[in-house]
């Protein structure tokens, strides 16, 4: 009987315990649990999460046969720092004729008072509507009475006349969601690209047919496409280092319109074949237009580069002179019509243009001379990447140049005149861009350096006698860092180059300092200089830090969990040798330990040794990535990785002390 008593207890408060612990993710109702709970286990950064959250999107029989969205949430605020949440914005898209609508809001707070749930409807004077732009309408309504621990719910209709465009539908968003579901009845009149988007994968996906959900007048109809997706446990999506567009990752539906069958029996193509969009873009006018004017670039180039043969370089000099002599506006403007900035005729004149205005100036003179080039277009990192499922011309924001020279290619963008020839802009290290032959069809190619990039340090130093270290450094970029090291000079002199150095460490005397092709983009870029640095004493003991500057003063991933890759554009090496000279009577002691760390695959790797040659110390410092793209599979790794880095190159100390 006391045993009974016991297990009716025991179940009676794990019941109790797991109550406490579960929010009513299944539906709008508010349960005691999602008031009374104050934490979200899963993130507890987290400051407000979604409990639960649904839409629906249909066409419905009467009326203008529009795109009806119904949407609802259940919203948690957990502190003060979730208050935004309670402030909720809805963008509606209009054009000159036709407009979306915003109504049936129905909207609550809900606290708990007295151990009595107690529900505060907003009011009609909490609710705005504002012109955003001349596209968009912006609606925003906010909760009263939010406080800690309360849930907020709403629900609201949109009707577009759009119906080319879908309701898409984000699973993600910056905080958590417990539970997000999105139903969808396609007509089958209306064909559609459907995608999914992240890596975060579906709890579950239905599909079956319903039959006649659409009729017209004179009996025409079209069966839907019932679909249900449901995603649960879906982690905040937020943003870090080494990462492109978050359009390419934060888990979602896009719906793309590629057909229209009408009940007249006529069809209307969206999404076009690649070969017919090929023969589009031929007749487009800032691209095929362009692209034919290639006589008109012929008296452009001196005669002593015109006099040279065929071959690399040429082509190089080719590339020196437009970049030197043509100027970008910083404009893409890829597809805007009417725009002299993108006119061949225009840029030869003005000597500026846009993107596709300097590219395919560029591109026609090199095939004027006699090369192999075709136009590439291709999205910027933080324009998302182009889906390769099917084409869409807009998701391109972006033209540059393949060159085939002797079975070798080269991908070149002629408006940054800091870039060594062959190397692309960072913002165009977007994994892939459609490469443009009229004659034989384009095709997708990889976007990616030819080159890795590093830095190669090298220091000499000795410990004199006021117990200070003196030395000459030898500083070399190479790649993307040399790059972004001749793009500052070209803003400052080198005296003030140095000043600004001396400044991220003041205890650094610096004389004698020089640097090395700074213009010459064929070569490495380097810095030399003297410096003088202290060290500290301890009980008799020298403390040096053996790096005069780090790569990494920090880890750059601070994530719990990251659902998206590590893309850092390009391969890289960084390189630091330090040759460390001890005067008579002095030696090291306690010397750190060597450490060595391999990423799985060889994708990377840090080493670094520490070793002794008579009164001669010398250390040397490695990090190798051996890939510009680590799936998210690896972040865990990388910030493991990253800490040994930090801890060597911000903590080491080499000790020191005089023999007697």
């Amino acid at each position: 009987m006391i045993k009974n008593i016991l297990s009716f207890i025991f179940l009676t408060i794990s019941f109790y315990s797991y109550s406490q612990q579960t929010y009513n993710s299944t539906g709008m109702v508010v349960s005691n649990a999602d008031l009374k709970n104050n934490t979200y286990k899963k993130d507890t950064t987290a400051n407000a999460f979604f409990i639960y959250e649904k839409g629906y999107s249909r066409i419905e029989n009467g009326g203008e046969y529009n795109l009806l969205t119904d949407y609802e949430a259940k919203v948690k605020i957990l502190n003060k720092q979730g208050f935004d949440k309670s402030t909720v914005e809805v963008m509606l898209y209009r054009n000159k004729s036709r407009k979306k609508t915003f109504r049936k809001l129905i909207a609550y707070t809900h606290n708990l008072e007295n151990g009595k749930i107690v529900k505060t409807k907003i009011d009609e004077q909490n609710i705005y509507k504002e012109k955003y732009n001349e596209n968009y309408t912006l609606v925003k309504f906010t909760f009263p009475k939010v406080k800690p621990g309360s849930v907020l719910t709403y629900k609201y209709q949109i009707e577009s006349p759009f119906i080319y465009n879908f309701k898409d539908w984000e699973f993600q968003a910056d905080i958590p969601k417990i539970h997000s579901e999105f139903i969808a009845d396609l007509p089958g009149n209306y064909v559609y690209n459907a995608k999914i988007v992240g890596t975060i994968k579906l709890e579950s996906r239905e599909e079956k047919l319903i039959k006649r959900c659409i009729e017209v007048p004179r009996g025409g109809s079209a069966d839907c496409m019932h679909t249900a997706y449901i995603m649960k446990n879906i982690p905040a999506f937020k943003e870090e280092k080494y990462m492109t567009a978050k359009e390419n990752y934060f888990s979602r539906i896009d719906y793309e319109l590629k057909e229209v069958k009408r009940f007249d029996g006529t069809k209307q193509k969206y999404t076009e074949t690649w070969e017919n969009v090929d023969r589009e873009l031929k007749k487009e006018p800032t691209i095929g237009l362009q692209l034919k004017k290639v006589n008109s670039t012929k008296d452009i180039l001196p005669d002593s580069i015109k006099a040279m043969a065929t071959n690399l370089s040429k082509a190089k000099a080719i590339y020196t002179y437009v970049t030197q002599n043509y100027k970008w506006n910083g404009k893409y403007e890829l597809f805007k019509i009417d725009n002299e900035d993108s006119e061949i005729r225009k840029v030869i004149q003005n000597k500026t243009g846009n993107v596709s205005g300097i590219n395919i100036l560029f591109h026609n003179i090199l095939k004027q001379q006699g090369f192999i080039v075709n136009p590439v277009l291709l999205s910027t990192r933080e324009n998302g990447y182009p889906t390769k499922l099917y084409p869409v011309i807009s998701d391109f924001n972006y033209i540059i140049t393949q060159l085939t020279i002797d079975k070798d290619t080269y991908l070149l963008d002629a408006t940054e005149n800091m870039l060594a020839f062959g190397e692309v802009p960072f913002r165009c290290l977007n994994q892939y861009g459609r490469l443009l032959d009229f004659d034989n069809g384009s095709s997708w190619i990889n976007i990616k350096p030819r080159l890795r990039s590093s830095y190669f340090f090298k220091e000499s130093v000795t410990l004199n006698a006021e117990l200070k270290l003196s030395g000459r450094a030898n500083h070399a970029f190479s790649g993307y860092h040399a790059y972004l090291k001749r793009k500052t000079l070209g803003h400052m002199d080198v005296d003030d180059h140095f000043d600004q150095l001396k400044k991220l460490n003041p205890e650094i005397s610096i004389t004698n300092a020089s640097v090395n092709n700074h213009k010459d983009l064929e070569k490495v870029y380097e810095e030399e200089f003297n410096f003088t640095r202290n060290t500290e004493q301890i009980d008799n003991v020298i403390l040096i830090k053996p790096f005069l500057r780090s790569f990494f003063k920090e880890n750059p991933f601070k994530l719990n969990e990251r659902t998206y890759p590590v893309d850092f554009g390009y391969k890289d090496s960084y390189n630091y040798y330090v040759a460390i000279e001890l005067p008579e009577n002095y030696e090291f002691i306690d010397l750190p330990k060597n450490s060595k760390y391999i990423i799985p695959n060889k994708l990377g790797s840090v080493i670094t040794n520490f070793k002794v040659n008579g009164s001669q110390l010398i250390v040397s410092h490695r990090i190798v990535f051996n890939s510009p793209y680590y799936p998210p599979e690896y972040y865990s790794i990388l910030k493991e990785f990253f800490n040994l880095i930090v801890e060597v190159e911000n903590n080491t100390l080499i000790t020191i002390k005089k023999v007697i």
